[in-house]
């Protein structure tokens, strides 16, 4: 008797920022879904980025793929994290903070609407949405946004949005901070590592792999459900069901080198601002 299809996974799309957020983010539900719609193509300050964008979507091994080839406002970095301040399109970009030379506030800010008017098309007769969560798994200001958008949506359109159970040091107090917006997670859903390297290589091959090359795939993963007037009590979403994300033994050391000092001070301090403004 053949099992009963996971309640996730019946009409099913996906909706990632970046081309490879796909594959690292739900990877276990890629082939189930019946659209992955990805949004972003050109990055204005990486010319290069965008040509092997161009040829890792052409070489994209499922037909399902859909990609919005939008321009990213390239404000990766500019929030004040760890207490990033939110907003209702995304996350509040600093400039003083910004770390690309497309830096692009007012697009970030108007990109809200045309995503919304890309994406209500593409997601009508859809019964679950996978997006990216509002705390942007390892802390990312357009996932943050992806979220945010296809949350304006859901209850509209009347599909489920499920989040990827994922987060990292980064994003922990904005995460703690959302937990409460989500049921319990699925259970584990296997990722089929072959494959998902498989995609992994196109990316590599292309240049656009913005990840770990040494990355070791988890075994499985798990969707928090979105509850937008708050889980109740004993049915909310807590930390232990949210998967931390493993880095390589080298990224502290990395990261370390690469730091500008002056800016974490500058970013220590809006920081702190903001998190008192969160109350």
């Amino acid at each position: 008797m053949k099992a009963p299809v996971p309640e996730i996974l019946q009409k099913l799309a996906i909706v990632m920022a970046h081309p490879d957020d796909e594959v690292l983010w739900a990877g276990s539900a890629l082939r189930a879904a019946e659209k992955i719609v990805l949004v972003y193509g050109e990055l204005p300050c990486a010319p290069d980025l965008t040509a092997g964008r161009r040829a890792a979507m052409a070489a994209f091994p499922l037909p399902t793929l859909d990609w919005l080839a939008m321009t990213e406002s390239g404000v990766f970095d500019s929030a004040s994290w760890p207490e990033a301040r939110e907003t209702d399109y995304g996350l509040y970009p600093h400039p003083v903070l910004r770390v690309l030379r497309s830096f692009d506030a007012d697009r970030y800010r108007a990109q809200f609407a045309a995503m919304r008017k890309a994406l209500h098309p593409r997601l009508t007769g859809m019964r679950n949405v996978i997006a990216h969560g509002p705390w942007g798994e390892y802390g990312h200001e357009d996932h943050v946004q992806v979220f945010r958008v296809v949350a304006s949506l859901a209850d509209e359109m009347g599909f489920r949005l499920w989040v990827p159970a994922y987060v990292a040091p980064k994003s922990e107090v904005l995460m703690h901070r959302n937990l409460r917006y989500f049921g319990r997670p699925t259970p584990p859903m296997a990722i089929d590592a072959a494959f998902a390297e498989e995609i992994a290589r196109i990316y590599k091959r292309t240049g656009t792999w913005t990840w770990f090359d040494s990355y070791q795939w988890p075994t499985s993963e798990r969707f928090l459900p979105w509850v937008p007037a708050g889980a109740a009590p004993g049915d909310d979403a807590v930390a232990a069901d949210v998967q931390r994300i493993v880095f390589p033994s080298e990224d502290k050391a990395q990261r370390r080198r690469h730091l500008r000092w002056r800016r974490e001070a500058v970013r220590r301090a809006l920081a702190w601002v903001n998190a008192r403004r969160a109350g």
